[in-house]
C-alpha cells in the first residue's frame, strides 16, 4: 500500500506541474487519433520512388516462343499503393518490384506495355497509381551468326612506286550473338588498325578493334550485341609497281622501207590504250621497259585496217589496268591505195636448196600498194620487186607448191603492199655435173 501510495503521490506532483501537463495532453490525443484512425479508416495511401522496373519471360508465351527483352525504355516507376495501415506501413522500396504485364506477344518488333507493381514481402494492397504507366519493351529472337571479316588500315601509306595487293586478315571470320534484327543490319565487319606508318614491303598489323557498318556504310550501335574480344592479324602485301608502255613488233618488213618510214608508219598506227600498269612482288619489274602485245605484218596494214591484241599475261605480275584487249588502228587520212600489175620477171627467188632450179609458174601478179599520192604517182611496175625465200624447203618431197612473197619497193619511200599473195613455183629437176 505504501508503494501504491507514492506511485500516487508522484503522479499527483507531475500533472500539477505545467509542462508535463502539456506533455501529457499531446500524448494522449496522438493516442486517441490513432485509436480513431484505426477504427474509423484501417486503409491508408502510400507513395513509393525509384522502383525498378523489370521485364519478365518465364512462364510467358512470348519466353516459350523463343523472344528475348532487348530493350525497354523505363528505368524506375513512382508507385502510390492503398493498403491496410499496420502492414504497408512497414513496407519500403525495396520490398515491391516493378514490371511490365506481358500478354499475347508472341512474335518480335516493339509493344506498349503496361507496368504494374507487387510486394515481394507477400503485403496485399491495392495499387492506386504508377507513372509512367506504360513502357515501349522491344522483343526479338537472340541468334550467333558467322561474319567474314575484312581489314582496314587507313593510317598506312604506300610509298610511290609500289602498290597493295589484297590485303587479308587472320581469323577471316567473327561470330557474332545478337537480336536478329540487329544482326540483319550488318553488311561490314571490320578489323580496323589506326597505326600510322609509312611502308614499302610487306607489312603485318595486329588489331582487336572491330567496327561495323550497314549497307549505307554508316556505323552500327554495337552496344546490344556480343562480340568477343579477337585479336586479328592483318598482312599487307605490298608490291612494286610500274606503268610501261604497250609496244607491238612489225614483221615482213623490207629492209629497204628504212627507219624513218617506219617511225611515220607507227605515228599513224594508234594504239586504245598507250599504256599499262602493272604490279608485281618482284622488284625486276622496275626495271621493264615496256609490255609487248604481240606482233602484226605489214602486209596486213590496209586502208580500213584494225586488229585486237589480247594482253599477255605474265606468273607473278598483276594487270592492275584491268586491260584485257587493246586495239591498233590505222589512221588513213590523206593515204590511198592504188593497184599494180607485176609479172614474174619481178620475181627473185633466193635460198634454193643446193642442186635444184627452180620455175615460177605466176605470170603476173596484181598488187594493192598503200601510200601518199605524190608517192604513188611516181611509183611504177619496175620499182616492184617480189622476193620468194626458199630457206628450209624440203625440195626432195615438194615438187610443186606456192610462197608469200616478200615485196618491196625501190626509189619510193613510204608506200607498202597490202594483202596476201601467192607465187606458184615449180621444182626443175636436179641439175647433174659433167666431167
Amino acid at each position: 500500500m505504501k508503494k501504491m501510495h507514492e506511485i500516487k503521490g508522484t503522479f499527483d506532483r507531475l500533472t500539477q506541474s505545467k509542462p508535463a501537463t502539456v506533455v501529457l495532453s499531446i500524448a494522449f490525443a496522438i493516442l486517441i487519433w490513432f485509436t480513431i484512425s484505426v477504427t474509423l479508416y484501417p486503409t491508408t495511401p502510400k507513395t513509393f520512388y525509384n522502383i525498378p522496373l523489370k521485364v519478365e519471360l518465364e512462364g510467358t508465351q512470348a519466353g516459350a516462343n523463343g523472344l528475348s527483352v532487348v530493350s525497354y525504355d523505363v528505368e524506375t516507376v513512382t508507385v502510390q499503393i492503398e493498403g491496410n495501415r499496420s502492414k504497408i506501413g512497414v513496407l519500403t522500396e525495396e520490398n515491391l518490384t516493378a514490371y511490365a504485364v506481358v500478354e499475347n506477344v508472341t512474335g518480335t518488333g516493339e509493344f506498349p506495355l503496361e507496368i504494374d507493381v507487387r510486394s515481394d514481402a507477400n503485403v496485399s494492397f491495392e495499387v492506386k497509381n504508377v507513372s509512367p504507366a506504360h513502357t515501349n519493351v522491344t522483343f526479338d529472337r537472340i541468334e550467333t551468326r558467322s561474319f567474314t571479316v575484312e581489314p582496314a588500315f587507313p593510317n598506312i601509306v604506300i610509298t610511290p612506286g609500289h602498290t597493295l595487293n589484297e590485303a587479308t586478315c587472320t581469323p577471316s571470320t567473327i561470330e557474332i550473338t545478337g537480336p536478329t534484327a540487329q544482326l540483319d543490319e550488318i553488311d561490314r565487319v571490320v578489323a580496323n588498325s589506326d597505326k600510322k606508318e609509312e611502308i614499302d614491303g610487306s607489312y603485318v598489323l595486329y588489331t582487336s578493334d572491330v567496327i561495323l557498318y550497314n549497307k549505307e556504310n554508316s556505323l552500327l550501335d554495337a552496344e546490344k550485341l556480343t562480340i568477343p574480344v579477337t585479336n586479328f592479324k592483318i598482312d599487307i602485301p605490298v608490291l612494286t609497281q610500274a606503268e610501261l608502255p604497250l609496244t607491238y613488233e612489225i614483221r615482213n618488213v623490207p629492209s629497204n622501207f628504212g627507219e624513218e618510214n617506219m617511225k611515220w608508219l607507227r605515228e599513224r598506227l594508234k594504239l586504245s590504250t598507250e599504256t599499262i600498269t602493272l604490279a608485281s612482288n618482284n622488284a625486276a619489274l622496275a626495271n621493264q621497259e615496256n609490255w609487248h602485245l604481240g606482233f602484226i605484218k605489214l602486209e596486213e596494214i590496209g586502208l580500213n585496217f584494225s586488229t585486237t591484241f589480247n594482253v599477255p599475261e605474265k606468273e607473278g605480275v598483276i594487270n592492275q589496268s584491268g586491260l584485257q584487249q587493246v586495239t591498233l588502228t590505222l589512221d588513213s587520212e590523206g593515204l590511198e591505195e592504188r593497184e599494180f600489175i607485176v609479172n614474174a620477171d619481178n620475181v627473185t627467188v633466193i635460198n634454193k636448196p643446193s642442186g635444184y632450179d627452180f620455175k615460177v609458174i605466176t605470170k603476173a601478179v596484181t598488187i594493192t600498194v598503200i601510200g601518199l599520192p605524190e608517192e604513188l604517182d611516181e611509183l611504177s611496175t619496175a620499182d616492184i620487186e617480189l622476193t620468194v625465200d626458199l630457206m628450209n624447203h624440203n625440195a626432195d618431197q615438194i615438187t610443186s607448191f606456192s610462197r608469200d612473197p616478200l615485196i618491196s619497193f625501190n626509189n619510193t619511200n613510204g608506200v607498202w603492199a597490202s594483202g596476201v599473195y601467192k607465187i606458184a613455183l615449180e621444182r626443175v629437176d636436179k641439175k647433174t655435173e659433167t666431167n
